[in-house]
């Protein structure tokens, strides 16, 4: 597979709650008029899957330049500094199907105080370094998926099954992910331009991990299933294009499950671009935008390979099943030069072919519910999992982070309550629908890897979000629930029944 890139980037911290994880590239503050170098974005998809021996040509004629290319799907990412005759010159050729700008994608946090000092509560407690966390009642998240961690006595998964998780690395030293990493950094992988590696420089991704698969002072869902890293974001945004490679390099190396907990908005319908110099209009292709189109043939990819794939619904407080308000919300972000017409979806999430995971509190003896952040829908949501939450009304103690999801955090960050509470660094508390994905993507691994050693043979995507719907614990009301999907994800059900 082929991977250049052609242009410097900006990263920047992103933890703050905002009201989608997209940010526009090519904003009224960078317009042409402001910088003779500034330079558009754009994503290309090709008619074909495949990309066409004379791509280079085309794009090159029309203007631009080839930034970044996917060529198992025939899609790439060009840069010009004329949008006006780059879109009409390949909105003309036979070969091209669609254009749509090229998005940012960041990580979306809702934002509260990871550090600090060990306050007090009514919680377990410090826990000694030689002691586990585990056993000591902090893992609110971990026990109600897995029955007080039952599930792990049933089946805990074997390195037959592999996470992919596309993040933003892992630290590979962790005691409690190195001995389920498969083939350490060396066998992990990059995409962010000017990284040789997958090490973790932000803690997202490490996190992401404990929950799949931590064995050690903490548990995760599977504790024993394998896990590899395919990193797409430094300390901040990604390009869509890295994501969707990384998609298709995880399924190429044999992953069985894919965790995405991140994601963006995109359109299901047209953009238009207004030249802001001639005021001359013009519509990007045909009603299949190029980062949807991007986004689907991905995420095809992987499931005709037999790879379970699981989004993070969103942390916008949205209503997944209301498309034409999301879509309102892009044309609204986007810059004067840039039109809606149509509806739009939150992507991963919103796929056909993906699990997806909305977020909900309840730690601590307190009510099962929607986390506030949490974005839902009916029909959008295929099942919920424990993402964190703030405290319910009136709760009076300082320990308001408990209601978060506790997990593995690089071992080379400093982390007062970390070491307050477990003596050493190496845990962290973060809340979001990106701490509900892994519960789920845990629980298709442990699934997937007991049916294969009953059988030797590996379920189907499919059949996967079957068993763990079917499983699933009614939370609000019997049946479908535009909140929760099917239910809480349950792994020792899915075991069992």
């Amino acid at each position: 597979m082929k991977r250049t890139l052609k242009y410097p980037l900006v990263f920047v911290l992103v933890l703050a709650l905002v009201a989608s994880s997209i940010s526009f590239a090519g904003a009224a503050e960078n317009s042409p008029s402001q910088s003779d170098d500034y330079e558009e974005r754009f994503i290309v998809a090709f008619k074909s899957e495949e990309l066409p021996t004379n791509y280079q040509g085309i794009i090159q004629s029309a203007g631009g330049e080839v930034a970044y290319e996917v060529s198992d799907i025939g899609v790439l990412e060009a840069t010009t500094d004329n949008p006006l005759a780059f879109i009409n010159a390949l909105t003309k050729e036979k070969e091209v199907l669609s254009l749509s700008p090229s998005l940012d994608v960041t990580l979306d946090l809702p934002d509260f105080e990871l550090d600090g000092e060990n306050v007090s509560g009514d919680n377990p407690g410090p826990v000694p370094a030689d002691e586990n966390i585990w056993e000591a009642g902090w893992q609110w998240d971990i026990e109600k998926v897995t029955n007080d961690f039952a599930s792990h006595d049933v089946h805990s998964g074997t390195h037959d099954v592999v996470v992919g998780v596309i993040d933003t690395g892992f630290d590979f030293e962790h005691p409690d992910l190195a001995p389920n990493i498969i083939g350490g950094p060396e066998a992990s992988r990059t995409f962010v331009p000017g990284t040789e590696d997958s090490w973790d420089n932000h803690g997202h991704g490490t996190h992401v991990a404990g929950t799949i698969a931590g064995n050690g002072r903490m548990k995760g869902v599977s504790p024993d299933v394998g896990l590899k890293s395919y990193r797409v974001f430094d300390r901040g945004s990604a390009q869509q294009l890295w994501i969707t490679d990384a998609i298709i390099a995880a399924a190429d190396d044999g992953v069985d499950v894919i965790n995405m907990s991140l994601g963006g908005t995109r359109v299901v319908g047209q953009w238009f671009y207004t030249d802001p110099e001639t005021g001359e209009r013009v519509r990007m292709g045909n009603n299949q935008a190029a980062d949807v189109v991007a986004y689907k043939r991905a995420v095809d990819y992987a499931v005709n390979k037999n790879v379970t794939i699981v989004a993070a619904a969103g942390n916008s407080a949205q209503d997944m099943s209301n498309p034409s308000k999301v879509a309102d919300w892009i044309e609204g972000n986007a810059g004067p030069e840039y039109e809606v017409r149509g509806a739009a979806w939150f992507v991963p999430a919103h796929l056909p072919g993906v699990v997806t995971v909305s977020a909900m509190g309840g730690g601590f003896g307190t009510e099962d519910r929607l986390s506030f952040f949490s974005n839902y829908g009916n029909s959008a949501i295929d099942l919920g999992a424990p993402g964190g939450d703030d405290p319910p009304a009136g709760y009076e103690g300082d320990d308001t982070f408990k209601f978060s999801i506790l997990s593995a955090y690089p071992t080379y960050f400093n982390n007062n309550r970390s070491q307050e509470l477990f003596g050493e660094n190496g845990y962290v508390w973060m809340r979001g629908t990106s701490m509900a994905s892994p519960q789920v993507a845990g629980a298709a691994a442990a699934y997937i890897s007991q049916v294969y050693e009953e059988t030797g043979k590996k379920p189907t995507p499919r059949q996967v979000q079957n068993r763990l719907q079917q499983s699933a614990d009614s939370v609000d009301k019997q049946g479908y629930s535009k909140y929760f999907g099917h239910g809480r994800v349950n792994i020792y059900n899915a075991l069992t029944r």
